[in-house]
């Protein structure tokens, strides 16, 4: 008789404890519920992303032309090339019939403002120096510009002395007789980050003070030349791969 009374009290405890451990569960299950919706409430979303939102958050932006950063300077965009210098026809990209040449295969001046940025898919300028004119997709006050070649570890050539070098980005407020507006010199580096930005201060100070006491441009711009000065020792040609130009979109007047 004891030893069925001891049993049914054990058993009772056990079931009292089961139940205290499922309401538990239960009850911090529903604190959890309530602390999420407080925190999704009050909180900024960037402290609730888990590290996967955070991973492929940043896949989107290099994907997204890899900057994340608006490109007015894009053709399919809308941007155009309006003129440039002359391009480079290397015979190594001639097609002939009876040896007579009857068609160069070469990149156009085009190629600068469009985002397929592969080994040899690049303009190919004629000499180490020249240009290329830009029509904005619209008129924007310019704040910075972009200049992208390969590295040096996926070039064919095994070295990147085509790249540009010293260069000069020119502005005009509305159409091509507009007068020319220097909006700063540059010099993109070998060896360092493929997509190099170089900010755009303003052009009446650069007269008058070096760039590092200037504050940002404030004109607002339809028309950009890419101006290269040299290269680094190609004497025949300089591969411009990929152009950009970022800002402040202005209402067309």
């Amino acid at each position: 008789m004891n030893f069925s009374c001891c049993t049914l009290y054990i058993l009772g405890v056990l079931l009292l404890l089961g139940f205290l451990y499922l309401y538990g569960l239960t009850l911090l299950y529903q604190l959890y519920r309530l602390l999420r919706i407080l925190a999704q409430t009050f909180l900024p979303s960037s402290w609730l992303k888990t590290t996967q939102e955070i991973v492929e958050e940043a896949l989107y932006k290099y994907s997204a032309d890899r900057l994340g950063i608006t490109d007015y300077a894009l053709e399919s965009s809308g941007a155009t090339v309006l003129c440039s210098s002359e391009t480079y026809y290397s015979k190594f990209g001639m097609i002939s019939v009876f040896n007579l040449p009857t068609w160069y295969h070469a990149s156009t001046p085009s190629s600068v403002i469009q985002p397929d940025v592969q080994p040899g898919n690049c303009w190919a300028m004629n000499g180490n120096f020249g240009f290329v004119t830009i029509q904005l997709v619209m008129p924007v006050v310019v704040t910075a510009v972009t200049l992208e070649h390969i590295p040096k570890e996926i070039s064919v050539a095994g070295r990147l002395d085509s790249a540009p070098r010293d260069f000069m980005i020119i502005g005009k407020e509305r159409g091509l007789d507009s007068p020319d507006v220097i909006l700063g010199s540059f010099t993109y580096k070998i060896g360092e980050n493929p997509i190099q930005l170089f900010h755009i201060k303003d052009p009446n100070c650069l007269m008058k003070e070096t760039p590092e006491k200037c504050g940002p441009n404030k004109l607002i711009i339809s028309i950009i030349t890419l101006k290269i000065l040299n290269n680094y020792g190609n004497q025949e040609y300089t591969c411009i791969y990929r152009f950009r130009v970022h800002g402040n979109p202005q209402p067309s007047a």
